[in-house]
């Protein structure tokens, strides 16, 4: 090896240790390929965040459905299993994860918006695909309706709590997208979306540090679920609702007629815990769960939590836009 390739080497040896020691910038969280703009994203400041107002609206009914695509269904996946950590960080080294507890990591996490000078959070989490990058959250905490744009600047910081980031830091977001009818026409039945995240660590992507649920579809009434968001001002119990503290619900959901939601009556969530996941079989041990709805809105009229109910053939097509981009 000359001296100008040992002079490469050793500048990219510096640069990835720089690199691994960042996840561990506590209070700043962790800058993904040294980006200044996320200077603002900073501890004190995501206290101070406002959590992103859950929609409450009434509920409505319809006589038709919204989706117009005759594909026959069949074709595609209607399950995904869960896919727990394959790595952790420890001591600076990437290395293969032998057991749950070490250094937990969850695919659930804090998401943080940058908007015309504002913070604003909500929830969400890392799904199992083949590209390993790909969250699900609420489609209202991607796009604003009043100006008819996404936001810009995202961040999501996997296992935030307590007000403290998680072990990765915070990732930047870097492709959003919603479904037609909520883009168009603010359809809260289609509030939800997905996002990609500019995560690559020694090769691998954010679901190998993280895990990631898994993903169904039409799980039926009266449905055990776990629930795992940041609410503010909600109503869960055993919770601070302080919008910075991941908290757990556990209960039934229930299908309303015409499969347009799952609604849990009596309970109105709060701010902060928009895109939460909602989970049948989640293990608490590992941080998984499969999931088949967010919480997405808060039907005042009903006192009831509304959850949308994802089509397949919906889900899918974003899925590999999101993927593709």
């Amino acid at each position: 090896m000359n001296k100008k390739t040992m002079f490469y080497f050793l500048i990219a040896l510096v640069v990835l240790t720089l690199i691994i020691n960042s996840s561990y910038s506590i209070p700043m969280i962790y800058k993904y390929n040294n980006d200044e703009k996320l200077d603002f994203w900073i501890t004190a400041k995501i206290k101070k965040a406002e959590h992103l107002k859950t929609r409450k609206i009434g509920f409505k009914t319809r006589n038709t459905k919204t989706i117009k695509n005759t594909t026959n269904s069949s074709k595609y996946t209607k399950y995904m299993p869960p896919l727990e950590k394959k790595y952790v960080i420890i001591n600076n080294t990437i290395i293969e994860a032998t057991n749950v507890n070490q250094i937990q990591a969850y695919p659930i996490g804090l998401l943080i918006i940058h908007h015309e000078g504002e913070l604003f959070t909500c929830t969400a989490s890392v799904i199992s695909t083949n590209n390993g990058n790909i969250g699900l959250t609420a489609a209202h905490c991607l796009f604003d309706h009043a100006t008819q744009t996404y936001y810009d600047d995202i961040v999501f910081s996997p296992g935030y709590n307590n007000g403290q980031v998680g072990p990765l830091g915070a990732i930047r977001v870097v492709q959003k997208i919603v479904t037609d009818e909520f883009l168009n026409n603010n359809d809260d039945q289609f509030d939800w979306g997905m996002v990609k995240f500019d995560f690559n660590m020694g090769g691998h992507p954010l679901q190998a540090f993280t895990g990631a649920l898994g993903w169904t579809f039409n799980v039926g009434n009266n449905t055990p679920t776990t629930i795992l968001g940041y609410p503010d001002e909600g109503g869960l119990q055993n919770c601070p609702n302080d919008g910075l503290t991941l908290c757990a619900w556990q209960g039934i959901t229930h299908l309303v007629e015409n499969n347009e939601y799952y609604v849990i009556p009596n309970l109105e969530i709060g701010n902060g815990a928009s895109g939460a996941p909602c989970m049948i079989n989640y293990d608490p041990n590992a941080n998984l769960g499969t999931l088949y709805s967010d919480y997405a809105s808060f039907d005042e009229l009903n006192d009831e939590a509304l959850l949308p109910f994802y089509n397949p053939i919906e889900f899918q097509a974003l899925l590999g836009e999101i993927i593709g981009f």
